[in-house]
């Protein structure tokens, strides 16, 4: 595959960029071809629901690709002139003319909520694998319990600083919604890649890693922030906050029960386990200073209070 030119009209663009912006105005005009198509060519149900699943497939990778385009800093005006084009049917043209960019004051970036919202994910797949590591019937530790619930807490730390920062930053709710979502297929590799492929020292120190309180102190000192901006607080209500951690744990867990794993009788007795250790609700109080979110530091990690979100 040849590289992609960097000029756009008369712009010099980045060729990672234009590679993003090729993709999304590609995908929208796959997208609506096929569409024509199947109001053209009529068809059967099943016809249709077949080609309705691979609409929303494409549409769900544009979704992922203009996530990843914002991210890499491309100006969103660029984004919606190249999906528009491409919805309207226009392929991609090396001298096609994109809109001047607003000026944009400094700010929080996507980038910044998908780290926030990887890691939610990392740590319900490392909690899954360590849960179903240990035998069903050995007995769970004070220092377990402790890690656990510290988890639990770092998660919904991450969870609230993710969303209010989405809505900061103007993130639809498609968007969040995408950004969020997890297959049962991505669950079992994310699981099964703790489980086949590290050691089980290595699978303990992650997960200890992700009970570090320093996690749920940086993300305290952010929410700080957001509510000395007025994007957070008691009289704000709360945005669309998509997969809370509760689910994402139980989904971890059902991934780690599927026939990939273990016997039915073992996966059922993990599970049953599990479900009865989850609290009812993980949730973060509006505060950012109320204790939910522990002052206490630990060993530092990729989630230090000095890499929290910018003001």
């Amino acid at each position: 595959m040849t590289e992609p030119h960097r000029a756009a009209g008369a712009r010099n663009i980045p060729p990672d960029q234009v590679a993003l912006l090729q993709r999304i105005q590609g995908l929208a005009l796959e997208s609506g071809q096929l569409l024509q198509q199947m109001y053209e060519t009529g068809g059967d149900a099943r016809t249709s629901v077949e080609a309705i699943t691979e609409i929303n497939a494409i549409d769900r990778d544009r979704d992922l690709t203009e996530i990843k385009a914002r991210a890499a800093g491309v100006p969103a005006e660029w984004i919606d002139r190249v999906r528009t084009l491409g919805q309207r049917g226009y392929p991609w043209r090396d001298d096609q003319s994109l809109p001047d960019p607003a000026p944009r004051a400094q700010r929080r970036t996507i980038r910044r909520v998908a780290e926030d919202v990887e890691q939610l994910k990392d740590m319900a797949a490392v909690h899954a694998a360590y849960v179903h590591s240990k035998p069903v019937d050995e007995l769970v530790s004070a220092m377990e319990q402790a890690v656990t619930q510290q988890i639990h807490r770092n998660m919904a730390a991450l969870w609230m600083r993710a969303g209010r920062t989405a809505e900061s930053i103007g993130m639809s709710a498609r968007e969040r919604t995408v950004l969020w979502a997890v297959t049962p297929q991505e669950w079992q590799q994310r699981v099964g890649h703790y489980l086949t492929d590290k050691d089980l020292g290595e699978l303990h120190t992650r997960w200890r890693g992700h009970g570090d309180p320093a996690i749920a102190t940086a993300a305290r000192k952010s929410l700080s922030r957001l509510a000395r901006a007025g994007e957070h607080g008691p009289d704000i209500p709360l945005p669309d906050m998509p997969m809370p951690p509760r689910q994402m744990l139980s989904e971890a867990h059902t991934a780690v029960a599927g026939p990939d794993f273990s016997d039915g009788a073992e996966s059922a007795a993990i599970s049953a386990a599990v479900e009865a250790a989850l609290p009812e609700e993980l949730s973060v109080d509006w505060s950012a200073d109320s204790h939910p979110f522990p002052a206490t530091s630990g060993p530092q990690n990729e989630h230090r209070a000095d890499s929290e979100l910018e003001p």
